[in-house]
């Protein structure tokens, strides 16, 4: 549960909303603003629904409303991979990353953007070389490379004593 969520639903539990609010101050009133909530609840089921153009508007309308929000531009940048917009994630993930440095799904999830925004850069130039071009093999080469990186399932590691 997010945040934000957390807060609400302990603000309805203790029936104190109206005079909490009224302790913040005017700038973070929108924060806590029921369409924040209502947005948010929206994005989530578009993004488990995998709508992922829906989801991006609508965290875009968040992270507009809440730019300090590390999670929410983390869950933008991850509806960008799903859309295929690798340009678009790495810069969410930065910014998600600029807000919260302790994430390490962000960064995980950055390192994956680079590599399958190469993947991609690597397939267009592999189009538009010529057939008998000996660099289509190189590329070849590294986007299996990359596949293997990218599919490989993490092992877990024997700690030796």
């Amino acid at each position: 549960m997010s945040k934000l969520r957390r807060l609400k639903n302990i603000f309805l539990i203790v029936g104190l909303s109206t005079p909490l609010m009224s302790c913040v101050s005017l700038a973070d009133k929108e924060l806590y603003s029921d369409d924040i909530f209502e947005l948010s609840e929206l994005a989530i089921k578009a993004y488990k629904g995998a709508r992922w153009d829906e989801a991006a508007r609508m965290y875009q309308q968040i992270t507009h409303k809440v730019p300090t929000d590390a999670y929410i531009w983390f869950r933008l940048a991850n509806t960008y991979v799903q859309k295929g917009d690798f340009d678009q994630a790495i810069d969410a993930y930065r910014l998600s990353i600029e807000r919260d440095a302790d994430q390490p799904k962000s960064w995980f999830n950055l390192s994956t953007a680079y590599m399958l925004n190469a993947k991609l850069a690597m397939l267009e130039s592999w189009e538009h070389l010529r057939t008998d071009d000996p660099a289509r093999e190189l590329i070849q080469q590294r986007v299996v490379a990359l596949d293997r990186i990218l599919n490989e399932a993490l092992k877990p590691t024997r700690v030796h004593r």
